[in-house]
């Protein structure tokens, strides 16, 4: 099964180096799948625009918890949404982040 990763982080910033080191480990595994991101300011524009399987949240965003799964709910969609953690996200362990999708 394709999966398409969305990545949703505070402002963007630190997203490209999340999404590059994540797209080095799908590459690693022999994996295809669709990497985007999103600061939290535009995922409704995200969501209207595609579907996602997987929506990861970074620790910055954990806050906006429950107005994000009220978008994906308003939008009918069914991705599965993962809080990355603290440790995860300050030392990239996407590996492990993986296992979880």
């Amino acid at each position: 099964m394709s999966k398409s990763i969305l990545f949703i982080c505070e402002t963007g910033i630190s997203a490209s180096l999340f999404v590059s080191k994540m797209l080095e480990a799908l590459k690693t595994q022999g994996l295809d799948y669709d990497v985007d991101y999103s600061p939290v300011s535009r995922v409704d524009e995200k969501l209207t625009a595609r579907d996602y399987t997987d929506i990861l949240l970074s620790p910055q965003v954990h806050r906006y918890d429950d107005q994000l799964k009220d978008i994906v709910l308003a939008k009918r969609k069914s991705a599965v949404i993962v809080n990355i953690t603290e440790e995860e996200f300050q030392t990239m362990n996407v590996e492990r982040i993986l296992t979880r999708l």
